[in-house]
């Protein structure tokens, strides 16, 4: 699909929105959506049309010229085997369907996560970035969500010797429970333009990644800055969040906000727009004093 030049950043949506239409047309019918469902919830493959007549309680002519729209639109497939023919959900369609609809649902939200920011910064412009380490590119994608949401800059530290997967589990592990710092790129972090820093990390074992304890000793001009700082993990953060926060308040960062991610949180394809509703939900720049919000972010 070449693109159309039509809008600044092409996604092709203005071409891929008049497909869906017909797809939801098709879809948009209570026994048509009983029909896909009883092909997915399948398991014998010889579901026919006498078959689904009789579960659904309704006429052979009726299920047949609803599995003709369905099939028209790609979304059922039939094979024949001797005097039968059984229908199957096109599996390749529904991957196809469901890559254009979350292409759309992105669209969609980075728009509603703009003018969220809009609205929560209208008194004042908010100048912030995401400082960020990423092992496996969990935490990356959602840095690289909060940016598209939020238009915040981005800053990646990486540690000058990269980890494989079998020094990250035995050297890093162990270099994290000591709270070690790792030598890093940028080595100095200058933060002084800014007035909110969020600072994330994956949690190795239940303490922050290394290279983001160097990180926190990497920045200049943080003195009086307000932080939100978060946390990628399989389950619970452990201390990584009160360790984190404890080290950036010791250089003078007044820490707002600390937020953890699952592993179902960072699931969700919109995990870095959450987060980024969160940080505003926790409102970084009430008034000093008040106390500090621990919030776990649920999808």
């Amino acid at each position: 699909m070449e693109p159309c030049e039509k809008c600044p950043v092409c996604n092709n949506l203005c071409e891929i929105v008049p497909q869906m239409a017909s797809t939801f047309k098709a879809l948009g019918d209570l026994t048509r959506l009983q029909i896909i469902h009883l092909l997915s919830t399948d398991t014998s493959g010889t579901l026919g049309v006498s078959e689904l007549a009789a579960r659904l309680k309704i006429s052979q002519p009726a299920v047949s010229q609803h599995l003709k729209t369905l099939k028209s639109e790609g979304l059922v497939e039939s094979r024949r085997e001797g005097f039968f023919v059984y229908y199957t959900v096109n599996r390749d369609r529904m991957v196809e369907f469901r890559g254009n609809f979350e292409l759309m649902y992105a669209s969609v939200m980075d728009t509603c996560h703009r003018e969220m920011v809009r609205k929560a910064t209208a008194d004042r412009p908010i100048r912030a970035c995401v400082i960020y380490y990423s092992y496996s590119g969990v935490t990356r994608r959602v840095a690289e969500g909060i940016h598209s949401a939020g238009g915040c800059d981005l800053i990646e530290v990486k540690t000058k010797t990269p980890y494989s997967s079998f020094t990250a589990y035995t050297k890093g592990v162990l270099r994290s429970r000591k709270g070690a710092l790792d030598p890093i790129e940028p080595a100095v972090i200058d933060v002084s333009g800014y007035d909110l820093l969020i600072i994330g990390t994956p949690v190795w074992a239940w303490h922050p990644a290394p290279a983001i304890n160097a990180a926190v000793q990497a920045l200049t001009g943080c003195e009086g800055k307000m932080a939100v700082v978060f946390t990628t993990c399989s389950t619970q953060p452990g201390e990584a969040l009160p360790l984190l926060a404890r080290a950036l308040e010791a250089r003078g960062v007044k820490v707002m906000a600390q937020i953890s991610l699952d592993q179902d949180d960072t699931k969700n394809p919109d995990a870095g727009g959450e987060l980024l509703r969160r940080i505003i939900e926790a409102d970084p720049f009430r008034i000093p004093g008040e106390s500090r919000k621990s919030l776990h972010m649920r999808t």
